[in-house]
């Protein structure tokens, strides 16, 4: 699956006609963004799909999401433009993050990957609103894509119901095998959702080995969740920069999942996890790419974000 670039456009966003032509020029602070008018539906749109209404160009507004997301602070990712002698507030670039933070979520969550047969689960802790929370996760074994995730008040209490249910929404199938901790909630949930036919290695942690019988090493060793825990520390990285998030619903676990996915490479698959399952976004400027497809699938669905 291929997400294609729209820098250049090519058909009316609204009726996908590709009667359209050149018709103004609006006029803003970063440059002049050109107008279109199709002659099929009679409507007019800008040229910058997804960035409308932003007095600054696509291409800075895509980067300081993108630096955001890289462990950067919205201070420190002002700086650098100021520095570039472009002048952003730090909040306008938090109201960016927010606002398409949600959209590329939206948009990638309707892609789907083409997975493998293993899952693994795990929960992580992040300080919000300064109170411990817990992102509970599931990830696909072969291609790394991060599946689904949630964010939970509690690690105890909590239903993996939910989480289980999404992500075989998402593959479209149950795996053969989920790999996970001891947790009671994955347990009751991987019952419900995927049944009998998964196996679940639910004694999974940190590789180790067994004890044998006097002690030593018997050899053997426990089913690693090694992998999940890399991804858990990808998570932890990113908090840690935030400096705890300030509340429940912050778009900023949506980001993280939109970057770790399709924009940064995973260090062991030197590709991104989005590319490992068969999808791949155009464009150097990922962002840019995944946003202005963002906005497209906004008025094909008929939803719509609070513009901020």
């Amino acid at each position: 699956m291929k997400v294609e670039s729209h820098d250049t456009v090519k058909f009316c966003k609204f009726c996908k006609s590709d009667k359209i032509r050149k018709e103004g020029v609006r006029h803003n602070k970063s440059g002049d963004v050109q107008l279109i008018k199709c002659t099929a539906c009679g409507k007019r749109f800008s040229a910058n799909f997804g960035f409308r209404y932003r007095q600054f160009d696509p291409a800075i507004v895509s980067e300081a999401v993108h630096l955001f997301y890289s462990c950067m602070s919205t201070r420190a990712v002002a700086d650098m433009l100021e520095a570039r002698g472009i002048g952003v507030d730090n909040s306008t670039i938090y109201r960016w993050v927010e606002r398409y933070s949600k959209i590329a979520r939206m948009f990638t969550d309707s892609l789907k990957p083409a997975v493998g047969n293993w899952y693994r689960a795990d929960e992580v802790w992040a300080k919000v609103n300064g109170k411990k929370h817990y992102l509970f996760a599931t990830m696909d074994d072969d291609t790394r894509y991060w599946i689904a995730g949630e964010l939970a008040d509690s690690k105890d209490r909590h239903d993996a119901y939910d989480i289980f249910k999404t992500t075989k929404d998402h593959t479209g199938k149950n795996p053969t095998v989920l790999i996970s901790d001891k947790l009671p909630a994955y347990q009751k949930a991987a019952r419900k959702v995927f049944g009998n036919k998964t196996y679940h290695k639910c004694d999974a942690g940190l590789r180790s080995k067994r004890k044998g019988p006097n002690g030593g090493s018997s050899g053997n060793y426990h089913p690693s969740n090694n992998k999940m825990e890399r991804l858990n520390g990808t998570i932890r990285d990113r908090e840690k920069t935030f400096r705890g998030l300030g509340v429940s619903d912050t778009p900023a676990f949506d980001g993280m999942k939109v970057h770790y996915n399709h924009v940064r490479k995973h260090d062991s698959i030197k590709k991104t996890p989005a590319e490992a399952a068969g999808i791949s976004i155009e464009g150097r400027n990922k962002w840019r790419t995944i946003i202005q497809n963002a906005s497209l699938h906004l008025i094909a669905t008929n939803q719509r974000v609070r513009r901020r």
